[in-house]
């Protein structure tokens, strides 16, 4: 089998979902071709032949792959991709669901709030983030830049579906029309300058999420300690409550702190000018 960037992928990906490399290349084989014998799809994807009637046991008991009487011998064909997705799907959340209630089972302490977890990567920092929005009740703070509302803008429009309030403090431009979006009038600010973006989520005032993200690295701390959460609330909040009052009086401000508010963000002087 011609091993092209799709298939590199598509094993890649098939591997992610718990298939061996075997499995997927068995079932990959039979996607591009089919129907074949286990021979065949030895010959083709360079399993061991040792080994391929195994595979392919794990692929029918996977319902991936099923057999067929050839002329001479058994053949097999792959199940089509839409139903095997569906089949996973609903088993993996069938077993999500049963493993939800057993682990719910072993808990018999409430979980301390007092510990922080540190985030270290992007993925991580996004998928925590979206965690927190599908799992709010009632409120969500953010103070976010485009790229990753983009990555979360499902999870934030399915929270206001919900009902739930939402308020933005948006770096940049946008068009964005979820919740309450307060941009921010700063272009310049501390994280411009050095070449990052600053996150923050805080849900139900109950957790927060604040990060750091620079283009080769990320680093962040997720917590549920009632003085971090407090902290992130009350920075977010701040941050709206000057875009309340730029919204209203930028021009005022412009004339007594400077064009680009310069006078305001020396925080170490305060003329009376």
């Amino acid at each position: 089998m011609v091993v092209n960037k799709s298939v590199k992928t598509a094993i890649s990906k098939l591997a992610q979902l718990g298939l061996t490399i075997y499995e997927a290349k068995a079932y990959a084989t039979l996607l591009t071709e089919n129907p074949l014998t286990a021979y065949e799809i030895s010959k083709i994807s360079g399993i061991p032949s040792s080994k391929i009637y195994e595979v392919i046991k794990k692929l029918e008991t996977r319902h991936m792959v099923q057999s067929i009487q050839g002329e001479r011998s058994r053949m097999f064909i792959p199940t089509p991709p839409d139903e095997f997705i569906e089949i996973f799907r609903t088993n993996m959340e069938d077993s999500l669901s049963t493993a939800r209630s057993e682990l719910k089972d072993l808990s018999v302490t409430k979980a301390s709030t007092w510990y922080t977890w540190h985030i270290h990567d992007y993925d991580g920092l996004i998928i925590k983030a979206k965690r927190i929005l599908d799992t709010s009740q009632q409120t969500v703070l953010l103070s976010i830049w485009p790229n990753e509302a983009e990555a979360l803008g499902k999870s934030i429009s399915n929270a206001e579906n919900r009902g739930i309030k939402i308020a933005i403090v948006y770096h940049g431009a946008t068009n964005i029309k979820i919740g309450q979006i307060y941009r921010h009038p700063v272009e310049n600010t501390i994280y411009t300058k050095e070449g990052m973006r600053g996150f923050s989520l805080v849900a139900d005032s109950k957790e927060a999420l604040i990060g750091k993200i620079e283009s080769k690295t990320t680093g962040a701390i997720w917590s549920m300690n009632e003085g971090f959460v407090m902290m992130a609330e009350d920075y977010i909040k701040h941050d709206i409550y000057v875009m309340k009052i730029v919204g209203r009086f930028d021009p005022l401000l412009k004339e007594r702190f400077g064009p680009r508010y310069e006078k305001l963000l020396d925080v170490h002087r305060d003329d009376d000018f």
